[in-house]
């Protein structure tokens, strides 16, 4: 009887110990992980708007896992992001942005998730506006080695077949 006791009683300590620690975080420590994941989106958005290719780019994480959806079409992996980006960013010479709504929910401790709508008017090499656009935009920051990366995002304008 000893003995089942005693099994019963390290089982019990096993199945606690092999539990996830599960910490909540405070609003304090929410606020301030939003406040920085922020000033990244910022830095994001600064990089496209002056259409600064490798900085834009420089913040996708390099993980296999990363995927950008353009509308309806994904790009998978950092170099599949560049392939889509490269060539739409060599015809663009700025971008004006105008924030209009945006959120920034963080899931946890490294993982935030940014929703943005944005007007923009862009600027062509040769210096043509284009019309405004809508542009919305969702992403999964991940932080990776002490740096806020896209792991997973999207981007979208309306369309008139909606």
């Amino acid at each position: 009887m000893r003995r089942l006791a005693l099994a019963a009683l390290c089982l019990a300590f096993l199945a606690t110990a092999c539990q996830p620690a599960t910490t909540e975080l405070t609003e304090e420590q929410r606020s301030a992980i939003a406040a920085e994941v922020d000033s990244v989106v910022n830095e994001w958005w600064t990089s496209w708007s002056t259409m600064d290719f490798d900085r834009g780019l420089s913040f996708f994480a390099d993980d296999p896992d990363v995927l950008w959806m353009n509308d309806a079409q994904p790009f998978y992996t950092k170099s599949g992001v560049d392939e889509l980006i490269r060539p739409w960013a060599a015809s663009l010479q700025r971008q004006d942005v105008t924030p209009i709504d945006s959120r920034t929910i963080v899931v946890a401790r490294d993982v935030v998730y940014t929703i943005r709508i944005n007007t923009i008017v862009q600027v062509d090499t040769a210096g043509n506006a284009l019309p405004e656009i809508r542009f919305a935009e969702t992403i999964v920051w991940v932080q990776r080695d002490g740096e806020w990366k896209v792991l997973i995002g999207h981007g979208s304008t309306p369309s008139d077949s909606m």
